[in-house]
């Protein structure tokens, strides 16, 4: 069999990328399917060729698109692990939820932190005035940081990466807790055979010394089924 191109997320590859590598060894000495790990150095990066991946560990947007557009096939995802936002204000702003209404909210608007963000804020019967788009989660930062809105979103993950001078740049007022949206491991079609015995070998890591000690280097508890609900609740909120 050809050797299959690995994708990961690069919110994941930001420290400690060799892990992945480590995965894709652990995989092929488990399954004998060979993987390749390809590096993404940003997400334009991880975009191209995307679709032509024989396994992905992608966002939760990406997971729909393969999934709906390009036959991919969920294998699974980390027990207990959600995709997340946080709710950030300037320093001199009224540092509460409520007061984002009738207010520009800065953020990147094509991801689905900014959704799972609004679902909260809808809850609650706050409306933002507008969303001021930006090219990235530091650029959120940034933009309150120098006046052009007094509030924002960023992604739970990427704020948690951020260096204390960063995270001194704005005021946390809030983590969502949808429990909705998560990354999951994918196959493409020229995988799709061997699907069912790449979901068995991640299900069975943590009984394997080995494969126990490369999980607890990913963070990841244990690998779990996802099933089409899961999948179904996640669409509407990135369509939503």
């Amino acid at each position: 069999m050809a050797t299959a191109m690995m994708k990961v997320c690069p919110h994941d590859t930001i420290h400690e990328p060799e892990r992945w590598t480590e995965l894709a060894a652990y995989l092929h000495a488990q399954t004998g399917v060979e993987l390749a790990f390809d590096i993404s150095i940003d997400f334009e990066d991880f975009q191209d060729g995307l679709n032509l991946a024989g396994l992905v560990y992608a966002n939760p947007g990406d997971t729909m698109k393969l999934v709906d557009q390009y036959q991919f096939t969920v294998l699974a995802r980390p027990a207990g692990r959600f995709d997340e936002a946080v709710l950030v204000a300037g320093e001199d702003a009224e540092a509460t939820l409520a007061a984002i209404a009738g207010q520009p909210l800065a953020t990147v608007e094509e991801l689905l932190p900014t959704k799972i963000a609004l679902h909260t804020l809808t809850k609650q019967g706050i409306a933002p005035a507008s969303l001021h788009n930006v090219d990235s989660w530091q650029a959120v930062a940034s933009c309150i940081f120098r006046g052009e809105c007094q509030y924002g979103i960023i992604y739970k993950d990427t704020y948690n990466s951020f260096s204390e001078q960063t995270k001194g740049m704005v005021k946390l007022l809030a983590t969502t807790d949808e429990q909705v949206a998560f990354h999951t491991v994918l196959v493409g079609p020229a995988l799709a055979d061997r699907a069912d015995v790449l979901r068995q070998a991640l299900f069975a890591m943590p009984s394997d010394p080995t494969g126990k000690a490369l999980m607890e280097r990913l963070q990841i508890t244990v690998w779990e089924p996802v099933n089409d609900a899961d999948l179904a609740a996640m669409r509407a909120l990135a369509n939503g």
